[in-house]
């Protein structure tokens, strides 16, 4: 191999992780957002009240008189969002929606002004954006390096980059709609995924194991994504009874006498860590460092889901948890994929 194509698969590797680490922060920052109730700080997308710089006071999204508006910008008046349909100087609201200067922001009714939610939020999306930078950059190095497989496979993370964003946009106008979340929240985890194959590739650590182990760690994945899938239903439930007015000391007791999935995603935490108990005890006390490494991860990530579920149950649902345990969980699926990428049968 030539000094020039050891160099690019050498940046090829150093780029596919920094656009794994790069989507894992927009998973934290999105988790954030989820904890703060941020998702409707920006009203609109891509914009962020019409604006690309966010505003951070009132007085920017309340209509001023003298001030200048440009076509597209949002207000807050009368309990509703308006739109400025063009270039105009403020003179007389009301005048003005006389004539159709402002119209009626009619993709959702929600029509509130919190600074911090809509930092929170334009921060979210500005990783997001940045995110997409190295997933570009992965796809023309793998295409320079002719690597057929690392090409196709950024090529699908590029895809799923852009389905992520458009769905954003759609959780937004549609005001947070139910499951829109979870979906997002899915086009996420694949991008990692993706991502992840790639560095396993380009890495080419490989070790062989029996078959059975390798198919126990298969079944620990499917059962942690699917414990995933459920917390995430789970996490709207919080969300919309948090929204009724039920305190958080309260969560609890709620999910568990009106939602069996509560219940399911519960217990099914036992199951889980049962099946991640069987693929450790077939692959045996002994490995390679590499392999040791992720199932101390592995285990390690376990104990913190355990705990900060007994916080759920018994410490009055803290609203900082609810990110941890997540980005927990997505860490026993991405190191047991990883670990599932790095081994091959025998």
């Amino acid at each position: 191999m030539s000094g020039f194509a050891t160099s690019l698969n050498t940046w090829l590797l150093r780029v596919a992780r920094v656009a794994f680490w790069m989507a894992f922060l927009v998973v934290l920052a999105g988790s954030v957002v989820r904890m703060t109730g941020s998702g409707m700080g920006c009203p609109d997308w891509p914009k962020c009240f019409g604006l690309m710089v966010p505003p951070t006071e009132a007085s920017q999204v309340t209509w001023q008189e003298g001030e200048t508006y440009e076509a597209g910008r949002m207000l807050v008046a009368h309990d509703q969002l308006w739109v400025a349909q063009r270039d105009l100087t403020a003179e007389d609201f009301l005048l003005e929606q006389a004539r159709g200067d402002w119209q009626p922001y009619t993709k959702h009714d929600y029509a509130v002004f919190n600074p911090v939610h809509t930092w929170v939020e334009f921060i979210n999306r500005l990783l997001g954006a940045l995110a997409g930078l190295p997933a570009l950059l992965l796809f023309v190095l793998a295409a320079l390096a002719r690597d057929m497989k690392t090409w196709l496979l950024s090529l699908l993370a590029l895809v799923a980059l852009g389905f992520v964003a458009w769905l954003g946009k759609l959780v937004v106008d549609g005001n947070l709609i139910p499951h829109s979340i979870t979906i997002h929240m899915l086009g996420a985890l694949a991008i990692l995924c993706v991502d992840s194959v790639i560095v396993q590739r380009l890495r080419g650590l490989t070790v062989r194991w029996h078959r059975s182990a390798r198919w126990a760690l298969a079944l620990a994945l499917l059962v942690t994504l699917g414990q995933i899938l459920t917390g995430t239903e789970v996490r709207e439930l919080v969300d919309a009874l948090l929204k009724d007015g039920l305190g958080r000391p309260d969560l609890a007791a709620s999910l568990a006498d009106n939602y069996l999935l509560y219940l399911i995603h519960r217990s099914g935490y036992w199951v889980v860590l049962g099946a991640h108990a069987f693929w450790m005890l077939r692959m045996g006390p002994f490995g390679q460092r590499h392999v040791l490494r992720a199932r101390n991860l592995v285990a390690a990530l376990l104990v913190a889901q355990l705990i900060t579920g007994l916080l759920f149950a018994y410490g009055a649902f803290p609203a900082w948890a609810q990110p941890i345990h997540l980005l927990m969980g997505l860490g026993v699926f991405l190191a047991s994929w990883g670990l599932f990428w790095r081994t091959t049968s025998r």
